[in-house]
């Protein structure tokens, strides 16, 4: 049978990697729940709905990103001066439609998500120093915006806050809007030639501008692509919560998107993952959040073990993708019979 009968561990590893995050996914479940029962109360789990469709919002920008060998770190204050943006322009026109909402987050998501890019792209910072320092200006963006002011449950227009809300189909449109962006994302990835491209550009730079592509056409509008998704997580973001308290709007969020992603099996190095398999990291991060303040484990601990995740995560990944590696070259090695 030799190499090729035998198939290396790491490959099945790979193939089967999104199954093994969900069989994962169901299994922390199923041992909060036996800690604490009252994380399968419906309530609960509702919560979790909510928290992961915004989450898989942003991810699935971050995910683009790191497939063009990029990072965002700004993508929690991103978030947070679009919801306050937002949050005030409801509060002062309370019969302004909730589309336009939507475009106004959305709009200041790419218009900071397109600063990012040019930092990146037409000054050449390093992502991790460009969007390291607009996560910093971004969050001092929030409290000048708002003169450090919170607005209030009362101050959110209805048509907002209903999105957290029970449909008449009985899903949350949080969830819906969540599930439209997915599903966008993987028709995106899978099925367009400017999709496939975007592999190709985060795979080998040097081989895609050899066949024609421009790796920093790519590079500049994943980061308005970024944006857009942190902007419109931002409208998601007031109605899960309704209040905007400038103080801790958005904070945290990159941690929580960069460890689903990475846990999702998206190469940190570029080139590679599947809208699937981060996904599937939301559901984790989201599961792994939610349990861990069910079961009582402190807010500081919480960071730790999603940090150790991360690093676990990026460990794990290397080394199947390595096998996979020295596999196929001993394969192609392999003197035919």
């Amino acid at each position: 049978m030799g190499i090729i009968g035998m198939r290396p561990l790491a490959r099945n590893l790979a193939r089967f990697r999104d199954l093994g995050i969900g069989g994962i996914v169901l299994a922390v479940a199923i041992a909060f729940g036996a800690v604490n029962p009252v994380f399968f109360r419906p309530e609960n789990l509702f919560a979790i709905l909510l928290s992961v469709g915004i989450i898989v919002v942003l991810a699935v920008g971050q995910m683009l990103v790191i497939i063009s060998r990029q990072i965002d770190l700004s993508i929690g204050s991103t978030l947070g001066v679009a919801a306050m943006v937002t949050a005030m322009v409801g509060r002062d026109l309370p019969d302004i439609p909730t589309i336009l909402l939507a475009a106004v987050s959305v709009g200041v998501g790419a218009l900071l998500g397109a600063v990012n890019g040019f930092l990146v792209v037409g000054a050449k910072i390093p992502p991790i120093i460009a969007t390291l320092g607009t996560l910093a200006i971004y969050r001092g963006l929030v409290f000048i915006v708002s003169n450090n002011t919170q607005v209030n449950p009362s101050e959110i227009p209805s048509g907002v806050t209903a999105l957290a809300r029970v449909s008449p189909i009985g899903v949350p449109p949080i969830v819906l809007i969540g599930v439209g962006v997915v599903l966008a994302a993987w028709y995106f990835t899978r099925k367009t030639m400017t999709g496939l491209r975007l592999y190709a550009v985060g795979s080998n730079p040097e081989a895609a501008i050899a066949r024609g592509l421009s790796p920093l056409k790519f590079q500049f509008w994943v980061f308005v692509v970024m944006g857009a998704l942190a902007g419109l997580g931002g409208l998601l973001y007031i109605a899960r919560y309704s209040t905007v308290n400038p103080a801790d709007v958005g904070a945290g969020f990159e941690l929580q998107v960069i460890s689903a992603v990475v846990i999702g099996g998206t190469n940190i190095f570029g080139g590679s993952g599947s809208v699937a398999g981060v996904l599937m990291g939301v559901f984790l991060v989201g599961i792994l959040a939610n349990g861990l303040t069910v079961i009582g484990v402190s807010g500081f601990w919480q960071s730790a073990a999603s940090g150790a995740i991360i690093i676990i995560a990026v460990v794990i990944d290397t080394l199947v993708r390595r096998q996979m590696s020295n596999g196929k070259k001993k394969e192609k090695s392999r003197p035919n019979e």
